[in-house]
Formats: structure tokens, C-alpha cells, sequence
């Protein structure tokens, strides 16, 4: 029997016999415990490997959605009944692009639409409803309510934008005008104009640039294309007033020049043309009033020596009558004329004594045509015309008072008379003495009807035969 058995252990580890010695031999411990641990290492990592592998085996699991909670139908007919009533005012109010005119409240209300939306999404309906009744409708019917208001809002705006060239801008302000009120008659005016506004502004703006580089010509040309487009365009009309004022500046002083030139040179009829076309521009420019007297007395003074010219020609024609209506015009001209006075007293004489002895030919046998051949008995110094019709009258007087040498022929049968000459008994022929000038032969027979023979005796007329009978029965 051993006695180590037998031997009281101690309670102190350190006192106990070393594993490697045991009765004077060593052990090995030590290899024993670490071929235990690298085993049991082992073993781990053949498990872990083990439990991977299964892992990645095992499909993904699906999440369980939790259960949603049941709508309340009330609740969401009051949410939707007051959402119907909020579009019902958000149409219309759409319409009239209200980011233009009510832009804070607009984004206010656009903000509250999406909150209220997101509830509705999420079936709170009570929030949703109290939020479109309570704050997006009194909202939106406020909105609404300025409605009246905005032509006399926007209207200026309107006007400001068309004024500066923004025909976008102008345009969509009038269009909510005439969305709102139809009938806006301002509004309406200025549509067609606005949209163009661009296209004014622009020449507009061209034309300024011109009218500051003095090329009044360019600046007049893209006023008037202006013009034909929008002529109230604002701006035009102070622009086209100094435009023009500069261009007839320019024009009238040229006129001018031309004018001084032209009556240099003795071209009357070119100055006195220029003049009218001057004074169109200024007719109290003192330089074209001064110009207009110069060029007037040179045109008097040229139309009395032209007229004078032609008082001289009718003279020396004799046509005494135009030759003294010409030298009335030249009194009527220029009283002033020693030269006139004479010769309207010579011019007339002649006329006078011309017209007599005219009237004295048309009626030579009158006791008038004696008396003035007794006044034209002294010739002396009268123009050779009148000398000539003088004689003509005298002679001719002589002639138509020496009577004619007239056969009657009739039938024995037959009553002739002639009025103021004499009556006389049927004869065959018979041989009488007529002055010149007209008669009527009558004719009477019984049971006949009468006959009227009317004739002329011209002055010394030869061989004048007048037959007078009744030859018609009745």
C-alpha cells in the first residue's frame, strides 16, 4: 500500500507537489493542456463556421405590417365636403394669377394646401377639415372679395410695365383686369398696345439715341414706324414735338438760304416758292417775313413793267378796251407811277370814241350814229384804226340812208302793203324806193288766203324783185 495516499493534503496550494514532479519524475502537464485548448479552439471555429453557413441558407425575413387604423367615415365627408369648397374658390382665384397681386397670402395658402393634403394622405381628417374650413376658406373667400378692387389695383401696374417695354408683365395684369371685368374699357384699350410694348419700347429707345446724336432724320423715321403701331405709346409725343421742331429748324433755314440764293440770281418765281414753303414752317420768322417783302416788291415791280409792256402791245393793236383795263391794273398796283395816269386818260379816249363808232356800225341809220359822225369830224392825232372806222361809219350811214331800188311783182288780182311804206290797188308790177333794213310784203285777195312775203334791202343791193300773190283758195 502506498503511503502517499495516507498523507494529510494541505489546504495551501502552493504547497502541493508540482504537476511536473511527482515522486521525482516529471510529467507533462504543460502539453497536455495546450493540446486541450488548440482542440477546443478547433472546435470553435468548426461551430462558428457551421452556424454561418446556415445562416446564409435561411431566406430574409418579410416585415408585418402593422395594422392601419379604420377611417371614420363622418369624419372624412366633413374633410372632403370642406376640401370641395376650398376648390370650389381656388378655380377662379387661380385664374387670376394671384402671385402677382396677393403674393404673401397666396404662398400662405399654397403652404396650407399641402399640410392639408398630407392629412388627408394620412386619414387625419379632423386636422385636414379643420384646417381648409377654418384657415385655407376665409382665406380664399378674402381673396375673392378683392376681386372688385383689382382693375383699380392693377391697373396702374399694368400701365407702368406696358410703359417700360414689359408687354409679359402688362399683358398678364390686363388679362386678370378683363378675367375679373370684361367689360373694363380701359383695360381693353390698352391690350392690343400692350403687346406690342416691347417693340415700341425699343424704337423708342432707338429714337432717343438718334435725337441725342442730333440725326433728327433716323429719330423721326422710327418715331413714325412707332407711330403706325401705338401712337400714345408713352414718351412719343414730347419726342416726335422736339423731333419735328428740329427737323423744320433744319428745313426752314436751308429754305432760306435757298431763297437768298434764288434772288441773287433774279429767280423770282423759285424764291416766292421757297418763301411759301418756308413760311409753312414759321410765318413770323423774321428772316422769312423780311425775305417776303423783298420778294414781293421785286414781283410787283416785274408785274407792272410786264404789265405795262402789254398795255403798249393793245395799243399799238388798238384793242383800246384791254389797253385800259390793263393800265387800271397797273394803278390798282402801283398808283404811285407817273406814267400810269397818262396812260390811262390816253387809253381812255380811245376807247371810248372805239366803242361809239362799234355801236355806230351796228346801227348807222339811227339819229345817235349822226350825232357822233358830227363828232368825229375832227380827226386830228387820232390813231389810224379809228381814223379808218370812222370812215367806215360815215360811209356807211351815207349808205343805209340812200334807198334801194325795189320791184314788186303780183298778178292784177292782188292787194299789196307794205307797213309804214304803202298800200296799194292789184297791178302787175310796180317799182318802188326802199331804204335798207327788213320788210313784209302782205297780200290779200277775195277767196284767197293772205300771204306774208318778209324781205331784206340791203345798202346799195341791185336787181332786188319781191312777187306778192294770193294764190291758195280756201
Amino acid at each position: 500500500m502506498n503511503d502517499d495516499f495516507l498523507e494529510p493534503k494541505s489546504l495551501d496550494d502552493s504547497l502541493a507537489p508540482q504537476p511536473d514532479v511527482v515522486k521525482g519524475k516529471k510529467f507533462p502537464y504543460l502539453w497536455v493542456v495546450a493540446l486541450l485548448v488548440l482542440l477546443g479552439l478547433l472546435g470553435i471555429w468548426m461551430l462558428s463556421k457551421e452556424q454561418q453557413k446556415q445562416l446564409s441558407v435561411l431566406p430574409t425575413p418579410t416585415a408585418v405590417p402593422l395594422p392601419s387604423p379604420t377611417p371614420d367615415p363622418e369624419l372624412r365627408a366633413k374633410a372632403e365636403s370642406a376640401k370641395a369648397e376650398v376648390l370650389a374658390l381656388l378655380g377662379p382665384l387661380r385664374a387670376t394669377d394671384p402671385e402677382r397681386w396677393a403674393a404673401e397670402s397666396w404662398l400662405e395658402i399654397e403652404s396650407g394646401l399641402d399640410q392639408a393634403n398630407e392629412f388627408m394622405l394620412a386619414f387625419a381628417f379632423e386636422e385636414a377639415e379643420s384646417l381648409y374650413a377654418d384657415i385655407l376658406l376665409p382665406e380664399l373667400e378674402a381673396l375673392t372679395q378683392e376681386f372688385s378692387q383689382l382693375p383699380e389695383k392693377l391697373m396702374p401696374q399694368a400701365v407702368e410695365a406696358y410703359a417700360a417695354g414689359d408687354a409679359e408683365t402688362s399683358v398678364a395684369l390686363l388679362s386678370i383686369i378683363l378675367y375679373v371685368d370684361s367689360e373694363n374699357a380701359a383695360a381693353k384699350a390698352l391690350l392690343p398696345r400692350a403687346k406690342i410694348a416691347d417693340q415700341s419700347f425699343a424704337l423708342l429707345t432707338t429714337a432717343n439715341t438718334h435725337a441725342e446724336a442730333s440725326a433728327w432724320e433716323l429719330a423721326w423715321q422710327d418715331l413714325n414706324k412707332l407711330s403706325a403701331g401705338d401712337p400714345a405709346f408713352p414718351g412719343v409725343a414730347s419726342l416726335k414735338e422736339k423731333v419735328e421742331s428740329e427737323i423744320y429748324r433744319e428745313e426752314l433755314e436751308s429754305l432760306i438760304s435757298q431763297t437768298v440764293a434764288a434772288l441773287a440770281q433774279q429767280d423770282l418765281e423759285a424764291a416766292e416758292a421757297l418763301l411759301q414753303r418756308a413760311a409753312q414752317f414759321d410765318p413770323k420768322n423774321p428772316m422769312v417775313v423780311q425775305l417776303q417783302q423783298q420778294v414781293s416788291d421785286q414781283l410787283l415791280q416785274q408785274e407792272v413793267l410786264e404789265l405795262q409792256a402789254k398795255a403798249v402791245k393793245y395799243e399799238r393793236d388798238e384793242a383800246w378796251s384791254l389797253a385800259h383795263k390793263t393800265w387800271l391794273q397797273m394803278k390798282s398796283l402801283d398808283p404811285e407811277a407817273p406814267w400810269v395816269e397818262d396812260g390811262l386818260q390816253q387809253s381812255l379816249r380811245w376807247k371810248i370814241i372805239d366803242e361809239k363808232i362799234t355801236r355806230g356800225l351796228a346801227h348807222p341809220a339811227s339819229e345817235q350814229s349822226g350825232l357822233w359822225i358830227e363828232e368825229f369830224k375832227d380827226r386830228e392825232g387820232w390813231p389810224m384804226g379809228l381814223r379808218k372806222r370812222a370812215d367806215d361809219l360815215e360811209a356807211l350811214r351815207m349808205l343805209v340812208l340812200t334807198p334801194v331800188e325795189v320791184r314788186l311783182l303780183s298778178d292784177f288780182e292782188t292787194e299789196v302793203s307794205i307797213s309804214k311804206v304803202g298800200r296799194w290797188s292789184p297791178f302787175k308790177e310796180k317799182t318802188i324806193q326802199l331804204k335798207p333794213g327788213s320788210y313784209v310784203a302782205k297780200g290779200g285777195r277775195f277767196g284767197y288766203r293772205d300771204v306774208r312775203i318778209t324781205f331784206e334791202v340791203k345798202p346799195g343791193q341791185k336787181d332786188l324783185v319781191v312777187e306778192v300773190v294770193c294764190r291758195e283758195g280756201i
